[in-house]
């Protein structure tokens, strides 16, 4: 079977980090033939990619390709699937659900709709589109329940089959040793650990605030911060403006993410909305006990293994510091991460994502039998 993988870009994230993992066991399996289709031909985790061997195809060369009024890269997005003939066409980012199913069109081969996170388009022109399109969609995936309770709302005008999939990880990946931090980066004391870009919904400064609350309270704590974003200027200045200088550090993108799981004490991640993060599948999978906020739905499957917080620094500082003084509920909380993540590995996955595809109609709807 050959999948095309539509995407509007591969920077550094879990959507492209899951992506990544599933194309390598299909390569590694010999199951399925995947090829990823770049929208915007850019992203920090393109060479990752290809490291691996996979097959990634850019469509555009920068990210004004992805803008909705770019008919050129719709046209040519749909000459390369011609060329390509995929079983089925999977989308994923919110500029590849709109270009990819537009280019489908007439193709006459399934177009699956991913969605990934809980975050509700505010445009008009968008949420109309993403209407419409579901017309255009022969079924939806979503990461979670809660995710699904979005598409539901805001994208299956059409009323196409909808189902949940929790994303996986590749535990092979996550097999290395820890990183000597101390040596690395100077930092010293229980590791907290976040992972992911930085951008606002992460709210990663409210993390910084949380981690002064700790040393106020005579708990000497670092916190690790994983990715690159926009607002890493932010962040670091409020991170000196708190004279954290030495205990907060910003890493940047790394490929070695499991060797940061595996020198950590706890993970954290209080954001105002996710849909099924990676990242905390990869920190359970380390035996991690994790401080989460409510708006994290992979809740659904780990909230054994996990504190819930609010997304305010001094609860934040409360939930990290019942971890870090209560070796009991530490030792619980890594026992039941280590238990919950157990079913959900990439070659688990990839399997039932394969049988999903052999499910679907080979005709699509409005389209042309193949």
């Amino acid at each position: 079977m050959k999948i095309a993988y539509i995407v509007g870009g591969l920077p550094f994230g879990g959507v492209e980090t899951w992506l990544c993992d599933l194309a390598a066991e299909y390569r590694r399996s010999g199951l399925a033939e995947a090829c990823i289709f770049n929208l915007s031909g850019t992203g920090d985790m393109h060479d990752r990619f290809v490291e691996q061997g996979l097959d990634v195809r850019s469509v555009g060369s920068g990210v004004r390709a992805i803008a909705s009024h770019r008919l050129d890269t719709t046209l040519r997005l749909r000459a390369m699937l011609r060329d390509y003939a995929p079983d089925v066409i999977h989308t994923m980012h919110i500029s590849a659900n709109h270009h990819g199913r537009l280019a489908a069109l007439g193709l006459g081969v399934p177009v699956v709709t991913h969605l990934h996170n809980v975050k509700r388009e505010r445009r008009l022109h968008r949420r109309l589109s993403d209407k419409l399109l579901s017309y255009a969609t022969t079924a939806y995936l979503a990461v979670s329940k809660a995710v699904a309770d979005v598409v539901a709302a805001d994208h299956n005008r059409a009323g196409r089959p909808v189902q949940v999939f929790y994303n996986a990880i590749d535990p092979k990946r996550c097999d290395m040793p820890p990183l000597d931090l101390k040596a690395a980066y100077g930092v010293s004391g229980p590791v907290i650990l976040s992972v992911g870009r930085y951008v606002r919904q992460k709210n990663l400064d409210l993390l910084i605030r949380a981690v002064r609350i700790l040393h106020d309270q005579q708990m000497p704590a670092s916190l690790v911060l994983v990715g690159e974003g926009v607002e890493r200027p932010r962040l670091e200045a409020l991170r000196d403006s708190l004279g954290l200088g030495g205990h907060v550090v910003l890493t940047g993108f790394r490929q070695d993410v499991a060797a940061f799981f595996r020198a950590a004490d706890i993970f954290a991640m209080p954001s105002d909305f996710e849909g099924f993060p990676i990242a905390q599948m990869e920190a359970l999978y380390c035996g991690l006990p994790c401080v989460v906020s409510r708006h994290v739905p992979s809740l659904e499957v780990a909230v054994e293994a996990s504190l819930v917080c609010e997304t305010e620094p001094g609860d934040i500082a409360a939930k990290l510091l019942s971890i870090l003084r209560d070796d009991t509920l530490r030792m619980r909380l890594s026992e039941a991460a280590l238990r919950v993540i157990e079913p959900l590995t990439m070659p688990r996955y990839a399997e039932r994502l394969l049988a999903f595809y052999a499910s679907l109609p080979a005709k699509n709807h409005g389209g042309q039998a193949r």
